[in-house]
């Protein structure tokens, strides 16, 4: 939890909340996509699972602080935009569950993740373009991926 705890205080010492969650998203999915590339089987490697579950762990952090930052009476976001986060935080942790057990990829956290990058990086365009962890990956069709690979 130090990560979320130092997110929390960077958050309110920067001038810009959506630079730090961009700066913290983009770390977190380089961590998701370099546990997804990882070597070997996650139920037969113990060093991927590990590394595979630190970096869910922390993905499912940073979405738990996302969560109780729209929760929060000071946040002014739209009530439309905080109630998709906290759809999309609900997802992540179900999503999180899956992939811990093997039933899903990596995958639809790291596209969840570089879309709302994305949507940050729109309001960030005017300073500086910030860089998407993996590339200019294109986001995988979330409702044509219906059967589960394992990891």
């Amino acid at each position: 939890m130090a990560g979320v705890d130092a997110y929390k205080k960077a958050l309110h010492k920067t001038a810009s909340g959506r630079d730090t969650e961009y700066r913290l998203l983009a770390q977190v999915t380089a961590s998701l996509i370099e546990a997804k590339d990882a070597d070997g089987d996650m139920r037969t490697n113990p060093l991927k699972m590990r590394t595979i579950a630190v970096a869910l762990n922390w993905n499912n952090e940073v979405w738990a602080a996302f969560m109780d930052d729209c929760r929060s009476s000071e946040n002014q976001l739209p009530e439309k935009l905080k109630g998709g986060i906290l759809s999309l935080g609900i997802w992540v942790k179900k999503e999180t569950r899956l992939a811990m057990s093997g039933e899903t990829t990596l995958d639809m956290l790291i596209a969840i993740n570089r879309d709302i990058m994305k949507g940050l990086n729109a309001s960030l365009q005017a300073n500086t373009k910030p860089s998407i962890p993996g590339g200019s990956q294109e986001t995988p069709n979330r409702l044509a991926s219906s059967t589960r690979k394992s990891v």
